[in-house]
């Protein structure tokens, strides 16, 4: 993914430093201010808020959580008088060890109850940090409450009997940190708010600024194209009262001279039709007329006469950014718990473990996804390209609200592939919207804009997917869900059927890249391609999916954690890829050197999983997250230019290429959840990450080794 957000970056500095007009572009200063000071407002405003907020949190619920202890302290204690009182002794009552595990699992704030005799004998318990715990001395029992059966928490005791002569004790522990932890927690889910909300007005202000100056922005759009020679392209006519008579008159003289240079181009060549007709073919001033008006046509695009379609205006495709990435966020929402979810339906099918059936949605998910992207493409070439974002995001709406309401583990695979289906769909005409109103010159830059969707959902996702799960459950948010990609296809509806720009397709243009059946056997001859799918693409994706959609998830809830926990570690993997991933770009241009961040990237997945293994702290699984996406970082780039210059080298089409690599390493990501989850089952989740993580280290140094590069090759300008 980090390719194409490179090479706009960089095709745009090129471009900048060739016209230094473009740096003094006075649209887009007004967007970037705007941007700047609305962004700063925000964050000063939420910044206080959080701060006065976390200021009080302490005060407010230090009492409170004593007065909890005593209050569940006074009520088993009063349970447990109650026998005392028919002269049971503590030793001898029936279930009081079930009685007090049961109050335990109750409260997350409790860490431990326990009954202890005159004596400091251990009657019975529960709770982990009395395990192991037989007696102890009275004159500990009657010290102070910190550390009284354990260390580090505060321990509430009540006697028990009569209180003159007490029976025992009945003590309640609770963490001494636990406000500390709860404030830590409190503190890291407002400042993922903080980000989601900086993100969410970023994209909602993009769209805005460029509604308001849209036909501005589309008069730069046509000077942008007329600049490279595309004189196809018109204005549509201003609606009555809607525009200045200045305007008016300004869009009156683009429209006339872009109506006259193709109306001179049409005389022209009917002038040289009409010469053909009266001279012949063989005439030498027939030859000389067509070869001027043929590389006349070479140098420039004129409107084709004779079709009945009327040109279209460019199309901005900022007004594809918001519906893309609505519709990213609604399956991002669920990546937290969808695990979780899926082992919910474990009792149907006894003859496989839990582990396994929480792989089998995710495999099928990515395996519908990758096998859809050809006929994705042809479908979207055919019906139009708006009509197919939209039909993509109504079938991933429906699917998602069907998710929630499965009432068996059938039911949620065929719904998570219909949802697959129209992912896959709406994904794939997106980048066909791109490609169709891009040119070579600027195509890299509407793919990172495309990217750049991507990539902010990834961010906001799992962090506010994790949050409204754990407030309001899952089923709840799958609908939210629905109603994001219900709201993503009434936006493309909105925002890009109004001009029918995205409605047909460039000629020539075709989709994004997608594989050509003829260029597959001449690719997987050559040993590079072959190197670089097999010991680089797919257990990069692999690593990918299996990390980042079963281990992690299914890791930190065995560990207790939250679902609004899981979502903040996910995030970490984005926010390193966005940070690292232009550098990492970069500098594989610079020096050339793409084998080795390729190979870099894998011993980097082996070393992410270091942090989850050699601690069990609350900073292991982000670190290893935001490592791990480093890592990925370093071989996105670098792996699609490899594989453009491999098609260079052969001959073959880029696109094509391209198409292949993208169906590969996305069936390998099918591969990721059932290879982890198998050996899950053998062994552990933190023995299946670190047997992914030697599976993509040994790759990398592998296609080191074996990979050999040719000539230097210049920027893929297709993804």
């Amino acid at each position: 993914m980090s390719g194409p957000a490179r090479n706009g970056s960089s095709d745009q500095a090129n471009h900048q430093a060739s016209n230094p007009a473009k740096r003094r572009d006075p649209i887009s200063a007004l967007v970037l201010r705007l941007t700047i000071v609305t962004v700063a407002v925000l964050l000063l405003a939420a910044g206080a808020a959080s701060w006065l907020s976390l200021r009080g949190f302490d005060p407010l619920f230090q009492p409170e959580l004593a007065r909890k202890a005593q209050t569940v302290g006074g009520l088993m204690g009063a349970q447990i008088d109650r026998g005392l009182g028919v002269r049971i002794p503590l030793d001898r009552m029936a279930g009081l060890d079930a009685l007090l595990e049961a109050e335990v699992r109750r409260h997350d704030d409790i860490a431990y109850i326990a009954v202890t005799d005159p004596a400091g004998r251990t009657v019975a318990a529960a709770g982990g940090p009395l395990d192991g715990l037989t007696a102890l001395s009275p004159d500990r029992l009657s010290g102070p409450a910190d550390g009284r059966l354990a260390r580090g928490f505060v321990d509430v005791q009540r006697p028990l009997g009569d209180a003159a002569d007490p029976a025992g004790a009945l003590h309640v522990g609770v963490d001494s940190a636990y406000l500390a932890k709860a404030s830590t927690d409190l503190a890291l889910d407002v400042l993922s708010v903080v980000i989601v909300s900086v993100l969410l007005i970023f994209e909602v202000l993009q769209l805005v600024v460029n509604l308001a100056m849209r036909r501005v922005l589309t008069l730069r759009l046509l000077a942008d194209r007329a600049e490279q020679g595309d004189f196809r392209a018109t204005l549509p006519e201003i609606p009555g009262p809607l525009a200045a008579r200045e305007d008016r008159a300004l869009e009156s003289g683009v429209r006339a001279a872009l109506d006259g240079v193709n109306a001179r181009y049409a005389g022209l060549a009917a002038r040289v039709a009409e010469l053909r007709r009266r001279l012949g073919g063989d005439d030498p001033r027939v030859g000389r007329a067509e070869a001027g008006l043929s590389a006349l046509a070479r140098r420039f695009r004129f409107r084709d006469p004779d079709t009945a379609h009327p040109p279209t205006p460019p199309l901005n495709l900022v007004f594809l950014r918001l519906p893309v990435f609505l519709f990213c966020l609604s399956e991002e929402l669920s990546r937290p718990f969808l695990p979780a979810y899926a082992k919910s339906f474990a009792g149907e099918v006894p003859w496989l473990t839990p582990d396994m059936v929480v792989s089998l949605p995710i495999t099928l998910f990515m395996l519908i996804w990758a096998l859809s992207q050809p006929g994705g493409a042809r479908f979207s070439e055919r019906w139009g390209r708006s009509r197919a974002f939209t039909i993509g995001a109504l079938l991933g709406s429906v699917s998602l609200a069907l998710t929630a309401f499965a009432g068996s583990l059938a039911e949620l695979m065929l719904w998570r592939c219909l949802t697959a289906l129209g992912y896959g769909l709406v994904l794939i005409t997106a980048q066909g919207i791109v490609v169709d109103h891009t040119t070579p010159r600027n195509r890299a830059a509407g793919m990172a804009m495309f990217i750049g969707a991507l990539l902010a959902a990834g961010v906001c996702g799992p962090v506010s997917g994790g949050i409204i799960a754990d407030q309001i459950g899952f089923r709840a948010t799958f609908l939210l869900g629905a109603l994001l990609a219900l709201g993503s296809g009434l936006s493309v509806s909105l925002l890009l059927l109004r001009g029918r720009g995205a409605g047909q397709s460039a000629a020539g243009a075709g989709a994004a890249a997608r594989p050509a059946m003829g260029s597959a056997l001449p690719l997987f001859r050559d040993f590079r391609f072959s190197a670089l799918m097999v010991l680089s693409a797919i257990p990069t994706k692999i690593a990918s999916t299996a990390f980042l959609f079963c281990l992690v998830p299914l890791l930190l809830t065995a560990d207790g954690a939250s679902k609004a926990e899981i979502g903040r570690v996910q995030m970490m993997y984005f926010v390193a890829f966005i940070l690292v991933s232009p550098l990492a770009a970069s500098l594989s241009d610079r020096w050339q050197a793409r084998r080795g961040f390729i190979a870099a990237g894998g011993i980097g997945t082996l070393a992410s999983c270091l942090p989850i293994l050699a601690t069990q702290s609350l900073w292991g699984p982000p670190l290893a997250i935001a490592l791990f996406g480093l890592s990925q970082a370093l071989v996105g780039a670098p792996q699609l230019t490899l594989v453009s210059q491999i098609a260079r080298d052969g001959g073959l089409p880029e696109t094509a290429a391209i198409g292949w690599y993208r169906l590969i390493e996305r069936l390998g990501g099918a591969l990721g959840p059932v290879t982890a989850m198998a050996v899950a089952v053998a062994t552990s989740y933190r023995e299946a990450m670190l047997s992914i993580g030697l599976l993509c280290g040994a790759s990398a140094l592998l296609f080191w080794i074996l990979f050999r590069t040719g000539r230097p090759a210049a920027r893929p300008q297709e993804a």
